[in-house]
């Protein structure tokens, strides 16, 4: 059963703002790719589609980092922070890991279906993006949980080669 209830930063105008444009977001997602299935396409051509878009966050946002610290530093933005209640849980040289505790994307989701095995299944899509990016700097993100999956949180662990 997905969990998926924020806990912090309630009624915070400036977050709950974000939240709502996320979710927007998550509401796109899930119409072109449910858009893309009706049309016959695999479900892997979102995949595709999502680690092309992590390529290009690595052109402009990540390109010539090398540290983790460097990295941490630009990935964990408000949006990771506050918007998906982010926290650093382990950061070493050679690894990030970052648990999020609440995701607008699967909310958005939720209020579309009840098909709790394609939410978990596009949740794990859409990271292709992060997966496209740090494959990019010559480096894997393993996703370890997701809220999608029922796990109550997502870990994401970003690891160098």
């Amino acid at each position: 059963m997905i969990i998926n209830e924020p806990k912090k930063y309630l009624n915070d105008y400036e977050v709950d703002s974000v939240r709502n444009a996320y979710e927007n977001r998550g509401r796109w997602y899930y119409y072109l790719v449910k858009e893309g299935l009706e049309q016959g396409l695999p479900l892997e051509f979102a995949r595709d589609a999502m680690r092309r878009a992590g390529y290009f966050q690595y052109e402009s946002r990540f390109k010539g980092m090398t540290t983790i610290d460097e990295f941490a530093k630009e990935f964990f933005t408000y949006g990771v922070e506050k918007v998906n209640e982010g926290e650093i849980v382990r950061q070493t040289e050679d690894e990030l890991e970052i648990d999020l505790g609440y995701c607008p994307l699967v909310a958005a989701w939720q209020k579309l279906t009840d098909d709790e095995k394609y939410m978990a299944d596009i949740c794990d899509i859409c990271m292709d993006m992060d997966r496209g990016m740090a494959e990019k700097m010559g480096w894997e993100m393993d996703l370890k949980n997701t809220i999608a999956s029922g796990c109550g949180k997502c870990t994401m662990c970003f690891k160098k080669k």
